[in-house]
């Protein structure tokens, strides 16, 4: 694993915020949503690689459910290739993560480096009209606006 050196802070790794969606139900299917599998492992896969701290949230915190077909097991076989995904439901260390999520009201953005927010189904029907995504996600465009001109500014993603 390569590490991701802040040349001004080196023994202070970067850290990023990767926020995905509480479980819901398609109001056009019926069905249960959730995240994109691959959209939470992909990047997380890369950050950790990196040397990036990485924490897991939700709006409400806790465990997070994911859209059926983005998980390699599900019998349709829509995502069988996707290894990283695999590994990471396999995986004692990493499913905790998501079984665990922390609420989004314990993000202290001055924490982060950056904020990443995970797609899928579920997101289009609880971030919609959630006040406390929508706040988070300014909290961080307004934190990155004031930090654009200092040696490491705040990304929302």
């Amino acid at each position: 694993m390569s590490m991701t050196i802040d040349v001004l802070n080196p023994q202070k790794p970067k850290r990023i915020a990767i926020v995905a969606s509480n479980p819901s139900v398609s109001k056009r299917t019926g069905w249960p949503i959730g995240f994109w599998w691959s959209e939470l492992t992909h990047p997380y896969w890369e950050f950790v690689e990196r040397g990036y701290q990485v924490e897991i949230f939700s709006p409400d915190g806790g465990k997070l459910e994911p859209d059926n077909w983005s998980d390699p097991r599900d019998e349709s076989k829509y995502s069988a290739d996707d290894l990283i995904s695999l590994g990471f439901l396999h995986s004692p260390a990493h499913i905790s993560l998501v079984e665990n999520s922390k609420p989004i009201s314990q993000l202290k953005l001055t924490d982060f480096d950056a904020i990443l927010f995970v797609g899928g189904q579920a997101p289009m029907y609880t971030y919609y009209n959630d006040d406390r995504v929508h706040e988070l996600a300014a909290s961080s465009y307004r934190a990155g606006s004031q930090r654009r001109s200092s040696a490491t500014p705040l990304v929302s993603c």
